[in-house]
Parts: C-alpha cells; sequence; structure tokens
C-alpha cells in the first residue's frame, strides 16, 4: 500500500504544474494591459514598462513641476534662477502625451515590468518651447550670471579670520549656450556647458595678523537703524588697502539712498538727534576709526560729530555725511591692510589685519574744556591722543584729532 501512495503523489506533480501553466497562459491571453515598451524616456522620467495610465500620470507631474518652477540653470558651480514666466516656457500637454501612442503595447498583466524596458535607450521628442520676451534678454541675463571672472590669490574671511585663498578658474557662459540648453529641457534644473578660463599666475599674498580690533554696543530692537549698520558694514568689509593707500569710506559707500536700501532713522542735527535717511552709519565709520587707530594708520581726514554720541566716549567718534564729512584712513605700513567689519548680536565689531609692527597703541580722549549750558549737557573741547608703547613705555603721544562738542539735550529714555 505505501508504495503504490508514493507512485501516486510522484505522478500528481507534473499534473500540478501542467495546469498552474495552463492557467498562467489564460490569464495572459485573457488579462492583459497597455504599457510602454522599450526603455523609453521623455523629460527626464523613464516610461518604460509602466501601464499607459501610470505613463500619463508621471509625465503630467513633470509638466506641473516645470510650470510651477523654480527653473535653475547650473553651470559648473555657478547657478541662475528664474521663474518659468521669465523665459516664457510652454509645454503642449496633448502633443506630449499623445505621441505616447508610439510606444504602447498590449502585454499581460502578469508580465514582469523589467521585461518591458529593455533595449537601447529611446528619448520621445519633448514639446517643450520658450517664448523670450522682447523688451528683456533673459538668456543673456543668464549667460551673466554663470560666468564668473577667473581670480588670483586673494584674502577671505573664514568667519572672522583673514585666510589666503589660492588662485581659481573662472568661466564663460555665452547667450548661444543658454539657448541650446533650452532646447533638451527636461526638468526644473538645467545644465548649461561653459568654457573654463585659466585663473591668473598666482602672486605670493603675504599672511596678515590681526593689529587692530574695536567693538561697539547697539540695539538690536531698532531695526530700521541696523538694517543701516549692516549697509554701512559691507563698505568696509574686506577692504584691501596696499601700502601708502587711502581708503575713504564716501567713496566706497557711495551716496546713501532709498534706492539702496538705506533707512530713517536718528542722526545728529545740530545740538539733537533727529530722524534721517542712513541713521546710524556713524556707529560703524566710529568703530572703524577706533580700531585703525588701535592697529597705528594714519588718518588724512576724520571729524566727531557735533555733540557726544553714545557708543563711545566724546572725542573716540568719527562722523560722515555725503559729499562733505568724510573718514579717510591711510595704510601706513610697508604690507597690506585688510578690514573686516560684522553687525552681529548687538555688537558693531571692525578687525584690521596687517603686519605687526611690535608696538602697541592706545586711544586717550583729553577733555580741555567744558562750557556749560542751562538745561543741557555742556559743551566739550576734547583731543584725541594716540600712544604709542613699546613693551608697555610710552614712546609717542599724537594729537588726532581736536573737537567742539555743542551743549546738547540728553538723549531721549529708552
Amino acid at each position: 500500500m505505501s508504495t503504490y501512495k508514493y507512485k501516486k503523489d510522484k505522478l500528481s506533480v507534473p499534473l500540478l504544474a501542467a495546469v498552474l501553466l495552463g492557467l498562467f497562459v489564460m490569464s495572459a491571453l485573457l488579462f492583459r494591459h497597455e504599457v510602454v515598451s522599450g526603455n523609453v524616456w521623455a523629460m527626464g522620467v523613464s516610461l518604460g514598462g509602466l501601464s499607459r495610465t501610470a505613463a500619463e500620470e508621471a509625465l503630467l507631474e513633470k509638466i506641473q513641476e516645470l510650470r510651477e518652477g523654480p527653473i535653475v540653470f547650473t553651470a559648473g558651480s555657478r547657478t541662475y534662477e528664474v521663474r518659468p514666466d521669465e523665459i516664457g516656457l510652454l509645454i503642449d500637454e496633448y502633443r506630449l502625451l499623445g505621441s505616447l501612442d508610439g510606444y504602447v503595447s498590449s502585454a499581460p498583466r502578469l508580465w514582469p515590468s523589467f521585461l518591458s524596458k529593455r533595449g537601447a535607450k529611446t528619448v520621445m521628442a519633448a514639446p517643450v518651447t520658450v517664448d523670450l520676451p522682447e523688451t528683456r534678454d533673459i538668456l543673456g541675463e543668464i549667460a551673466s550670471g554663470l560666468s564668473e571672472e577667473p581670480q588670483g590669490s586673494r584674502y577671505e574671511f573664514v568667519g572672522r579670520d583673514l585666510v589666503v585663498v589660492p588662485p581659481s578658474e573662472g568661466q564663460v557662459v555665452t547667450r548661444e549656450d543658454v539657448a541650446l540648453a533650452l532646447q533638451d529641457i527636461e526638468g526644473t534644473r538645467v545644465e548649461v556647458r561653459y568654457t573654463p578660463v585659466t585663473p591668473p599666475e598666482g602672486s605670493d599674498l603675504p599672511a596678515l595678523s590681526l593689529i587692530g580690533e574695536f567693538s561697539t554696543e547697539y540695539d538690536v530692537h531698532d531695526t530700521d537703524r541696523n538694517v543701516n549698520l549692516v549697509l554701512a558694514a559691507q563698505a568696509v568689509h574686506g577692504k584691501v588697502l596696499n601700502p601708502g593707500e587711502v581708503y575713504s569710506f564716501n567713496r566706497e559707500a557711495g551716496e546713501r539712498t532709498v534706492a539702496k536700501g538705506y533707512r530713517y532713522a536718528n542722526v545728529v542735527v545740530g545740538d539733537r538727534l533727529e530722524p534721517g535717511l542712513a541713521g546710524g552709519i556713524c556707529q560703524v565709520t566710529t568703530t572703524l576709526f577706533d580700531a585703525a587707530a588701535l592697529a597705528g594708520l594714519d588718518f588724512p581726514y576724520v571729524t566727531a560729530h557735533g555733540i557726544p554720541v553714545e557708543y563711545v566716549p566724546p572725542g573716540m567718534d568719527a562722523a560722515v555725511a555725503w559729499d562733505y564729512l568724510d573718514l579717510k584712513i591711510k595704510n601706513n605700513t610697508d604690507d597690506k591692510v585688510v578690514f573686516g567689519a560684522w553687525v552681529e548680536d548687538g555688537l558693531v565689531t571692525v578687525r584690521v589685519f596687517g603686519k605687526p609692527d611690535g608696538f602697541t597703541y592706545e586711544i586717550v580722549p583729553v577733555t580741555v574744556a567744558e562750557y556749560p549750558s542751562p538745561g543741557k549737557r555742556p559743551g566739550l573741547l576734547v583731543e584725541t591722543y594716540r600712544v604709542k608703547r613699546l613693551n608697555g613705555e610710552e614712546m609717542e603721544r599724537e594729537l588726532i584729532m581736536r573737537n567742539t562738542y555743542q551743549p546738547s539735550y540728553p538723549p531721549p529714555a529708552k
């Protein structure tokens, strides 16, 4: 009995396999659907092996992504971003979906999808065009934004430390390069070809050390004034002075205007504070003046305010006003000098980097006379000296500035 049962079970295995094969063949014949056959791509999307419905959904999702933007052009490490409407991006989705017909065939539902996407890569033509505005050379703007001048050795800041950066190559992107990239746009990121430009031979820049630093406090809640501080600091930060060169704040910052982002805040007018455009920027020039004085630099032109300011003692401030008051600093050393300026966390800080000369410097304001005035703070005559020391011993005392402050009303209580 046992031998007979074993033979019966053994004979049932081929029968079962035949039944399953028959069922698979019947399902393949009866249950079919439309799929994209071959290694087909469109607009950067792989469509091979997808059902007709899934392929259409994938393409519509890509079209929506393109229409929402932004479109980011890249060339090397540089990028330039535009909205789709700025380049007049047009996508014919009906033509794109209709072109699927040439790649769709019937396949069994149980057929593995990878078997339907074999073969050489085929890219469907993407009906994407651009309707460029006549009044704007947007392709030229993109090309310019992606181009970069080669640079030789230079100074840059890492945090608040000054470092020497080696030469770096540049690149040129033409209007034609951008137009060519748009012909094959596949997504919101568009790769643009570019031509590398060899950098100039590196010059050996000397490593510089911190030779002067000064900070002043500001009110972090005074938003408009703080915007002015940041803009003024940009006219100082990273400035390199060669030996004998003179820095001018007015030349670097230019005229202070609303178009440049300056706002209204308190400025010194006569013997009081009143709102004025670019109010507060003198705190940056004051901080720069004191840092440069501590570094031992010279001042072809510097003047204090008409009344004392809150952020430094009398005799340590430096006023500027477009076209008639300036702060000028001369690099009187034999090496380069670099300024760094920061407006952060309630402090305006200026650092001066150069070659140490072995001396230390101190700013010493001396009140020579007072001029009382009823109901006001007294007027002052202040002489500002810079004391030069070697190993703590005074070597020289130089008069930097003499200024008369008018009697003034106390600043308003905060």
